[in-house]
């Protein structure tokens, strides 16, 4: 099930796409979701944490009130392996929200040394999702708040 984005991103900026209007940050609220409680160990991920996840976005949804996703690294993100798994459970996550018309996106965890590649991974499904992040120096398709 693919979503229709309903936001789009300029110069930084997060516009509603139904009626071009600029979006105020402030009425999106925030998911901060720890690394540890999406994956228990490799590869063994929390499916009763992402149910229960899902149940409050769709409140949201319900509402029509919007989230945004914060992926927490709550351990080590230091080698390429550790990056590699903290992207797959967070697109595991992603899967499990997957109809959840609330997730606006994902702010980028500043910790990932390439953080391209957690939007590439998520893309392939989600490609509905906006990335935000505090990093002034972003592409310029990236929210910046």
């Amino acid at each position: 099930m693919k979503l229709e984005p309903l936001f789009y991103v300029k110069s930084n900026q997060l516009y509603k796409i139904s009626d071009n209007s600029l979006v105020d940050l402030s009425s999106i609220q925030k998911f901060q979701i720890k690394w540890t409680d999406v994956e228990l160990e490799d590869e063994n991920y929390n499916e009763e944490f992402l149910a229960q996840l899902r149940d409050k976005l769709k409140v949201l949804d319900n509402s029509g009130k919007f989230a945004i996703i914060v992926p927490i690294a709550d351990k080590p993100l230091e080698t390429p392996e550790q990056e590699e798994a903290f992207i797959a459970a967070f697109n595991h996550c992603a899967r499990r929200i997957k109809d959840c018309v609330s997730v606006v996106g994902m702010e980028l965890e500043s910790k990932l040394k390439n953080p391209d590649s957690i939007i590439e991974a998520l893309s392939v499904k989600h490609a509905q999702y906006v990335y935000f992040t505090n990093d002034k120096n972003a592409s310029e398709n990236i929210v910046i708040y």
